[in-house]
């Protein structure tokens, strides 16, 4: 699947897939989160989404599995969010089968509505707080949705963040949360996809080579990111979400009714 995309691809296909994933690896390391946000509307206009989803499952893990075990208190983290993971698990099922399954004509807007949910997370910023009785009701259902959207469209993301927010007590412990659930969350994407045959070892393969510009986008973020304002490089993101989410709504639907 995603072995065949890339050998269709002509040398400018080649390079802006590559820019398209050092973009995305630079907005990781300018803001800290938001790689598949970018990366996926970009990537899904030169290949596949299948493929695009099969592409990033390797540098979802990767890029952020130094932030998930860092500073200690691992195991702890990964007990109370057990439940959260568990939902994923259900979800993430659901949601590679609506991917294998849908023709693109009807996955692209699907595709974007999920962008622009992840988008609008991002700007509303909502500030929730959940009681202990709230967070075991809550942490399942978070993460099945999470899973459903990471399932077809590789953000499992945005939805659980606003849970986290919701149960995390400080900054720090947000970051290790939501950076333990996003390898957990691509490493099941991964296997699952693996477990249907939507993955060959040469998807993998090439999958894993794509880490690289990622790094090296994240490490050009974090050099630049002290000499840009933060505010004004979300503002571009929101822009390219944006953008590129209306792009996937409306040109499958004006294709059908043309």
């Amino acid at each position: 699947m995603l072995a065949h995309n890339v050998a269709q691809l002509t040398l400018g296909g080649g390079f802006a897939l590559l820019l398209a994933l050092v973009t995305a690896g630079a907005a990781k390391g300018l803001i800290g989160v938001g790689m598949p946000i970018v990366a996926m509307p970009l990537v899904s206009h030169i290949i596949d989404l299948p493929a695009a989803v099969a592409l990033l499952s390797i540098p979802l893990v990767l890029s952020n599995l130094r932030q998930a075990v860092e500073g200690g208190g691992t195991v702890i983290a990964l007990r109370r969010l057990a439940p959260l993971l568990l939902g994923f698990c259900v979800g993430v099922v659901v949601g590679v089968k609506v991917l294998m399954s849908l023709d693109d004509a009807w996955l692209k807007p699907l595709v974007g509505a999920a962008l622009l949910l992840a988008g609008l997370t991002v700007v509303a910023k909502p500030d929730l707080t959940l009681s202990p009785i709230s967070e075991r009701v809550v942490a399942p259902i978070a993460g099945a949705l999470g899973g459903v959207f990471g399932g077809f469209a590789a953000l499992s993301g945005p939805i659980v963040f606003v849970y986290l927010l919701a149960t995390s007590r400080d900054k720090n412990l947000f970051v290790k949360h939501a950076s333990l659930y996003l390898v957990f969350a691509s490493a099941v994407l991964l296997l699952v996809m693996s477990s249907y045959a939507y993955i060959s070892l040469t998807d993998a393969g090439i999958s894993l080579v794509s880490v690289l510009p990622v790094m090296a986008g994240m490490a050009l973020g974090a050099r630049i990111r002290p000499h840009v304002p933060i505010k004004v490089f979300r503002l571009m993101i929101l822009l390219v979400v944006f953008a590129s989410a209306a792009g996937l709504i409306v040109v499958p639907l004006l294709q059908a009714l043309a």
